[in-house]
């Protein structure tokens, strides 16, 4: 897994993250791609495809009656989760269990489906290669199925922090062949439209690092929506962030998040050809949630929103924000404001919660961070003790007395305490300047505190082990600082983030990607059946296996590499069903309940 608090990871994680911000409101790939294309690019499913040495054609005279889709976000991080997951979505066939233990039989995706933020922790093409094609290539191994299957990606943050370049050469180009692992490449945008049987629609929308959709891609929906779409049309929306959440978070701190751009485009774009976006699906939280209307249209299922980043990143907690209860913003019209009830949480709350005390133990899950904290220790001692003249305190109130003069004495003491107060300031997770002022000056003050503990204590032992030798006793002392604040440090910041995490709701990514934990991955399986039925299988992986041995022959599986202790796949929830359209001379009234398993 990537060693989110590794000092040079940081170092280049923030450095390219800054990069890609400030590059990615002057140019913006998107644009070219959508003047470079020569036409709407449409993927029509409704039929089979033969394969050719041009690529995929599609074969008219094999329609589809139905077909399977692989939805897998958040990928590209450490290779037990990810090869997991692509492990389990690349078998043939995968027979699941609910938690009631009824039990149902799927099929591998005849597409598979990435959501977003394909690579971690920044994309280059040796990192594609590493952490992501060579897994699924592993998994999906020499198996010949008569139809290729198919794959769309959609961009999250983490893909655009190079421009997007390596993310459109692995799927948008066919330099190297049109292949990613087994599947088959099509796109040669980084947002697509894919027309399924039953009247539904697969739109895969890249909202770059700005939340932002583009007017060229906005055009090309409004394309698709009035040349191809038909009144009754379902749509199936993905998005590399659920801003419903987010929406609602901001909302909630006081803060704005703008999904103006979604809104436009299911109340502007759409709804205008009498086509419903029926199902949004979206990763970057690496948890699974859906939330369902509260009260649908009359006629109509409710919709279903559904938040599923587990495809192989680090997992991301789920009691950090109460989103029990979502309300839509008012579209504009007369329409009220739609809301949507939290039906399924995976890890649950309680789980997540006694997951978090694992920063209880910072220090030896991230043991490369702790030169941080020691380095900021070793420097405030050194700068406090040069102006003091080297003085021994045998007495903590000594101590505080000398410390308190070096303030009066060197003015840089307190602009590097300054210095200090303010890094602790913009590292606060919050929109609210009074909170980050109090909860960042409290997060100073405990290194603070830490700082002078550990600083006089290696002064005392310094003094008491080395007396008559001052060069000797400041290295000593400097050792025992060094040391003290790698401990400390790191404790402090373990606590730090538990605080403000099970405390005041803040701080959730930082705090779990400091844990790393390679399990509860999840993904999601769809099926259109040929009666125009959606059904959802979110799949979850409880425990990841750490062990893997290449496969021997007669094992009935065509991945190369297979795991060397159980792999169990299983459903997180019974199946989520949308009806198909009723039939002509039906009435349009269907059951609102969407939890009618499948078998």
């Amino acid at each position: 897994m990537v060693g989110w608090f590794d000092p040079a990871q940081l170092l280049s994680t923030g450095a390219q993250t800054l990069a890609s911000l400030v590059v990615g409101q002057r140019a913006d790939p998107r644009i070219v791609q959508a003047a470079t294309a020569r036409a709407t690019e449409l993927h029509d499913y409704t039929v089979h495809y033969a394969d050719s040495p041009a690529g995929p054609r599609p074969d008219r005279e094999r329609p589809r009656a139905e077909i399977w889709i692989d939805y897998v976000c958040d990928t590209g991080d450490g290779w037990n989760s990810v090869y997991a997951v692509a492990h389990t979505a690349a078998q043939p066939v995968l027979e699941l269990a609910d938690p009631a233990g009824r039990r149902y039989v799927t099929a591998r995706g005849d597409l598979l489906v990435f959501g977003g933020d394909e690579i971690y922790p920044t994309p280059s093409r040796e990192a594609y290669q590493r952490r992501l094609v060579a897994p699924y290539e592993a998994a999906f191994g020499d198996a010949h199925p008569e139809d290729a299957p198919h794959v769309f990606a959609i961009p999250g943050n983490h893909d655009w922090y190079d421009g997007l370049s390596a993310f459109s050469r692995l799927f948008c180009s066919a330099i190297g062949g049109r292949w990613f692992a087994g599947w088959a490449t099509r796109q040669s945008r980084s947002y697509f439209a894919l027309k399924l049987p039953g009247g539904w629609w697969l739109l895969g929308s890249d909202a770059q690092l700005q939340s932002d959709l583009d007017t060229p891609q906005l055009e090309y929906f409004r394309d698709v929506a009035e040349r191809y779409m038909r009144p009754g049309d379902r749509v199936i929306l993905c998005l590399s962030k659920p801003v419903w959440i987010y929406a609602h978070k901001y909302r909630e701190l006081g803060g704005v998040f703008d999904e103006t751009d979604l809104v436009y485009l299911r109340e502007r774009v759409l709804a205008p050809q009498g086509v419903q976006v029926a199902v949004l699906l979206s990763g970057d939280l690496h948890h699974y949630r859906r939330h369902e209307e509260v009260s649908a249209d009359s006629g109509q299922p409710p919709v279903q929103k559904i938040t599923a980043g587990g495809g192989g990143a680090f997992l991301h907690p789920t009691h950090d924000e109460d989103v029990a209860r979502i309300v839509e913003e008012a579209p504009g019209t007369d329409a009220p404001p739609r809301a949507f009830e939290l039906k399924t949480v995976y890890p649950d709350l309680r789980r997540s919660w006694r997951l978090s005390l694992g920063n209880l133990l910072f220090g030896l899950k991230n043991p490369k961070f702790g030169i941080v904290p020691a380095l900021l220790y070793l420097l405030t001692g050194w700068i406090v003790w040069s102006t003091i003249g080297g003085q021994q305190p045998s007495r903590a109130l000594e101590a505080l007395r000398l410390t308190g003069l070096a303030f009066a004495l060197q003015p840089g003491v307190a602009l590097w305490m300054i210095g200090m107060a303010a890094l602790f300031l913009v590292f606060t997770d919050t929109h609210s300047t009074t909170y980050r002022v109090i909860a960042g000056l409290a997060h100073a003050v405990a290194h603070w505190t830490g700082i002078f503990w550990v600083g006089w204590a290696a002064a005392i032992v310094a003094g008491w082990l080395l007396p008559g030798q001052p060069f000797a006793r400041f290295v000593l002392s400097a050792a025992v600082l060094f040391a003290g604040g790698w401990i400390v440090g790191s404790a402090v910041m373990g606590l730090y983030l538990l605080i403000s995490l099970n405390v005041f709701g803040r701080h959730g990514e930082q705090a779990f990607a400091a844990l790393r934990i390679q399990d509860f991955k999840n993904f999601l399986r769809l099926h259109i059946a040929s009666d125009g039925s959606l059904t959802i299988y979110p799949v979850k992986i409880e425990r990841v296996p750490r062990r893997w041995r290449d496969r021997v022959a007669g094992e009935p599986t065509p991945s190369r590499v297979v795991p060397d202790e159980p792999l169990r796949a299983e459903l997180i929830e019974p199946p989520i069903v949308v009806p198909g359209r009723p039939r002509a001379g039906h009435p349009r009234g269907q059951p609102s309940s969407s939890r009618q398993p499948r078998s």
